[in-house]
């Protein structure tokens, strides 16, 4: 009786778990999910696992992805303008085009990413891993990326304006053609490795 009673147990715990997935306009909130192009703008994605997950095109604009694991995801052309993607894990996903203004990454993995004409004006980069990445041509103009990681970043033709790279580290970065008008450094590690302090309040 008492294997029986752990069966139906384990039953009903398995059951609630497949039910507390989310359908939203017809997308399966889970690993691997197949929504290109879905509408998922305002959604609460709060720590979901998509993973490897097909949503290039889709409009997240404003969700909370928040805790949320995207790693390998596709997420090509998506809107994630205004999304909370903080301590979001998007390692070796794919933004091609994507939209991330003013979106929040605050401590976000996004190692290893190919992320080439990203949008990221004005958003909120903070303590974000961008190391390996592909920011080739990304906008990154009024971004806060203090203590922001772009090791090993290419960063070539990337617009960098009025950018906040306080405390952020450039190590091996390719900055070759990249925008730099207005940039605060201080206390900001270079790709040499030097500490550029030029733009330390006096």
């Amino acid at each position: 009786m008492k294997t029986i009673a752990v069966w139906l147990v384990i039953a009903v715990l398995f059951a609630s778990t497949a039910d507390a997935r989310q359908t939203i306009n017809g997308c399966l909130i889970k690993r691997r999910a197949s929504c290109p192009g879905a509408n998922l703008a305002g959604a609460n994605l709060s720590k979901s696992n998509l993973g490897s997950a097909d949503l290039s095109g889709a409009d997240l604009s404003g969700a909370n992805l928040s805790g949320d694991k995207i790693s390998e995801a596709n997420l090509m052309k998506a809107n994630l303008s205004n999304a909370n993607l903080a301590e979001a894990d998007l390692s070796e996903s794919y933004l091609n085009n994507a939209n991330l203004s003013h979106a929040n990454l605050i401590k976000a993995d996004l190692s290893q990413s190919t992320m080439p004409g990203v949008n990221l004006m004005e958003a909120n980069l903070a303590g974000a891993n961008f190391s390996l990445a592909n920011l080739k041509g990304a906008d990154l103009t009024g971004a806060n990326a203090k203590g922001t990681v772009f090791a090993m970043t290419s960063l070539v033709d990337a617009n960098l304006s009025r950018a906040d790279l306080t405390e952020a580290t450039l190590i091996g970065a390719d900055l070759r053609n990249a925008i730099l008008l207005d940039t605060r450094f201080c206390k900001t590690t270079m790709p040499d490795k030097s500490i550029n302090n030029s733009g330390c309040q006096k």
